[in-house]
């Protein structure tokens, strides 16, 4: 298989965060959760040749409204496969299909970890303008629930991000290795694979909430504020996630653990 080229535009702590994991794993320990004298480098990847481009923008807000001449903000866009966009301002998200459908990308990615970086009038818009351009689009809310099928599928195999899988390893009722197979750019994954290394299951429930008090223990980068589609925080998602994909990897059914709208997440 080919290498997948990325080019990232972004704006934000997230955004740095997104770049950090591809480019600069080893600053993980930088970014809290295990510490620099805890850090053991379990990131063992670098990603910094396939990213053909990461440019910081000013906040959305920055820009006021209405952004009269995107062509005078945007830098050159370099051709590549896989575009991320990342906290950026309306006016500049909807000239983007155009844009990089010219430079032969293949699929346009926006994160959502926050509802207001791509609300659903905007996310219509920009479907249509992608489905225009024969552009794959996606647009996770928050980034590790995404999954799919050809180039979605593509980026995570190739980037491993994405909704997040473990390989785990349990010699009676320990946990003796957790592996992380695909991670949320955050790298929370790294986290709880090395904290819950070691966990004795003796119950289900001790077991989930283990699980989601390393998730919340570490600095996720989704919003705590409500979500009117999800129901509930963006936050609160990645937690349901993070417990069901780690019990999956350890032979254990955590459809109970989720609320009944959210599993269609894991269907």
């Amino acid at each position: 298989m080919l290498a997948v080229e990325l080019s990232v535009l972004f704006s934000g702590e997230f955004g740095r965060r997104f770049v950090a994991h591809l480019a600069y794993p080893r600053s993980c320990a930088y970014f809290g959760a295990c510490g620099i004298d805890e850090c053991d480098y379990c990131k063992d990847w670098d990603f910094s040749s396939n990213l053909k481009m990461a440019h910081e923008l000013d906040e959305p807000s920055a820009y006021g409204t209405y952004i009269d001449y995107v062509d005078s903000i945007l830098p050159e866009i370099q051709q590549a496969d896989i575009m991320v966009a990342i906290n950026l301002h309306p006016d500049i998200l909807a000239e983007i299909p155009a844009i990089i459908a010219e430079k032969g990308y293949r699929l346009l990615i926006v994160p959502a970890e926050d509802g207001r970086w791509c609300p659903p009038g905007l996310r219509g818009q920009l479907k249509r303008k992608c489905e225009e351009y024969g552009l794959y689009f996606a647009v996770p809310k928050p980034f590790c629930s995404l999954r799919g099928d050809g180039v979605v599928k593509e980026f995570v195999r190739q980037f491993r991000l994405g909704m997040p899988e473990f390989e785990v390893k349990i010699e009676g009722n320990r946990i003796v290795e957790a592996r992380v197979i695909t991670s949320d750019p955050c790298g929370n994954a790294y986290y709880v694979a090395r904290r819950m290394k070691g966990h004795i299951i003796e119950s289900v429930e001790e077991f989930w909430k283990d699980i989601h008090q390393h998730q919340c223990a570490y600095p996720c980068m989704a919003s705590m504020d409500r979500d009117a589609e999800l129901k509930e925080a963006p936050f609160h998602l990645a937690g349901y996630i993070m417990v069901y994909q780690f019990s999956k990897a350890c032979g254990i059914d955590a459809s109970e653990f989720v609320p009944e709208y959210f599993r269609s997440y894991f269907g």
